[in-house]
């Protein structure tokens, strides 16, 4: 079994704008994720507050850190984990399915959100995300495997998409 978890739990302030709603992003996750093998879709929400503004399954964040909350979801989970993040625009089935480990974007920056994995993986319980995948081998992600953090990166992107 594949789950995909697609992580949007919160607004982005330096975004300015919830990076979630943007180019209805989750739904499109969702859709590539099944498209790659992923027999459930988890949404990492957040806060009940949250609930309501995606389709799919939603667990709220339990713990006072993404990397808790994601420790614990992983916890009740049995198979294998794709893990996506909602600034992940790029990403796509193609990236998805070849995944194994945690992808370097095309800048060798470590994605972990965007991790593939066994949910017996060896993840180390922290209150950080790059200190809980540090047992997970990278691998090649390239420009698909990029976040958006700002304005100016979302506007690169967006000339990309086309």
């Amino acid at each position: 079994m594949l789950t995909g978890i697609i992580l949007a739990g919160g607004k982005s302030s330096r975004m300015g704008e919830d990076k979630s709603l943007i180019n209805s992003n989750v739904t499109r996750l969702s859709k590539e994720l099944k498209a790659a093998g992923c027999n459930r879709i988890i949404v990492m929400c957040g806060d009940e507050s949250r609930r309501n503004l995606f389709d799919e399954e939603c667990h709220l964040d339990t713990k006072n850190s993404l990397a808790e909350s994601l420790y614990d979801l992983i916890l009740s989970l049995e198979g294998s984990i794709q893990l996506a993040t909602c600034d992940a625009y790029l990403a796509d089935q193609d990236l998805f399915s070849k995944i194994e480990g945690v992808p370097e974007d095309d800048a060798g920056k470590r994605q972990p959100l965007l991790a593939k994995f066994d949910c017996d993986s060896n993840l180390v319980q922290s209150v950080k995300i790059t200190e809980m995948f540090a047992n997970i081998p990278s691998c090649s992600g390239g420009i698909k495997a990029r976040n958006t953090n700002t304005p100016e990166e979302l506007k690169e992107i967006q000339s990309l998409l086309g």
